[in-house]
Parts: C-alpha cells; sequence; structure tokens
C-alpha cells in the first residue's frame, strides 16, 4: 500500500507539473488505482495457482490446482469383465472442503486387449455423454474435441437437474501398458474426467492435467 501511494504521487506530479497539457487530477487517480488494481491482480493469480499431483494406484495424477481451494482425497479401485475383456479401474475423488458438493474426480479405466474402437472419437464422445447423464444431467449436452494431455479427447458439459449446476466430463486416451507372466502388453486406457467445480476451475484443471503411469 506505500508503495502503491508513493507510485500514485509520482504520477500525479509528473503529469500534472511536468506536462504543459493540463490533466484532470481525478482522472489520474483512476488511471493509477485501476494499473495498480490489474497489477496486483495479476501477481495474486500467479502466486495462487500450483501444479500439484496426487498417486492413484498405479497412476500419477498432476494438475494446476488454486491454493485457495482446499481438498480432500480418496482413492478407489474396481474391476469388471466383458466377453474376453476384463476392464479395471483406479478412480481418484478430489473433494472440496468447503462445499462437499464440489468434486473432481478421476477414473483411469484400464483394458486388458488392446483395441482400436475402445479409444475412437465417437467411443469417447459416447462414454462422455453417458457419464453426464448417469450424473443427473438433463437437456442439451456439449461436446467438442479437444487436446488433453497431448491427446486428442473429448470435452462435454450439462446442466444437472433440477437446479441447473453445471456438470463437466473429459475423456482421453493415455499411455498404457499391463505387465502379464509373459512380459509387457501395450495395452488402452483411458482417463475421465467428471466435475462438478465451476467451469474456470474445471478448464484449469483439464487443460493442465497429466496422467502417468507409474507401476
Amino acid at each position: 500500500m506505500i508503495l502503491g501511494g508513493i507510485f500514485v504521487r509520482a504520477l500525479f506530479n509528473s503529469l500534472a507539473y511536468r506536462s504543459p497539457v493540463y490533466c484532470n487530477p481525478v482522472l489520474l487517480l483512476f488511471v493509477a488505482f485501476f494499473l495498480l488494481s490489474s497489477a496486483q491482480a495479476s501477481v495474486m493469480d500467479d502466486v495462487s495457482i500450483t501444479h500439484a499431483s496426487e498417486i492413484c494406484n498405479k497412476w500419477k495424477i498432476g494438475f494446476n490446482w488454486s491454493d485457495m481451494d482446499v481438498y480432500k482425497t480418496s482413492v478407489s479401485q474396481g474391476s469388471s469383465e466383458s466377453g474376453s475383456v476384463k476392464t479395471s479401474v483406479d478412480t481418484l475423488i478430489l473433494t472440496s472442503s468447503e462445499d462437499t458438493k464440489k468434486i473432481m474426480k478421476v477414473s483411469v479405466i484400464m483394458y486388458s486387449k488392446s483395441i482400436a474402437n475402445q479409444v475412437s472419437s465417437s467411443s469417447m464422445m459416447t462414454m462422455a455423454n453417458d457419464t453426464l447423464s448417469k450424473s443427473g444431467v438433463c437437456g442439451n449436452i456439449s461436446l467438442e474435441n479437444r487436446m488433453i494431455d497431448g491427446q486428442s479427447g473429448i470435452y462435454a458439459a450439462g446442466a444437472k437437474c433440477p437446479l441447473g449446476e453445471p456438470v463437466y466430463a473429459a475423456i482421453f486416451p493415455v499411455s498404457y501398458h499391463l505387465d502379464r507372466p509373459g512380459g509387457i502388453l501395450d495395452s488402452n486406457a483411458l482417463a475421465l474426467v467428471l466435475s462438478t467445480f465451476d467451469q474456470e476451475k474445471t478448464d484449469r484443471f483439464v487443460n493442465s492435467v497429466k496422467v502417468e503411469q507409474i507401476k
């Protein structure tokens, strides 16, 4: 605040007394205040955003997050089987400490066989759409292609009934290898993000997320 006052006085003195053209003091103060406020807001934004990471069983999930948004984490595992294909799921949930209705859920879906259709654009669109529908979204769901973690993925948004709370989903392929007795086999995996945070926080997460296999 002291430096801000010095800056305003210096700007006023410089323009009001050294310029041959008359300047309105009120206008000068307004301009100086606007510049200082913008600079301070920019610095605060830069300081408050950090790159965080969480371990989710076989995966390390990194993302940008605001220091102001304290969260609790939980991790779970699940599996299913359809025909000759086994599916395993590692899930990380970030829950806001202030509002437990705000969650960021990341599910890494691993397949025992590599099948091209599993990671096709149409399959990912269907999964994103189904995810939002199961989360209570009604009405229109917007879908768009987006590069996520260096991969071509899908980003979806909709409104939850009946109050219209925003819900977002993102899905993208991740690099995955499956350890077997006969050796290591490249297989398919997808990362599915479900968010009930606002769009700014969701976009910050999705645009920075990195999913890396560590086991």
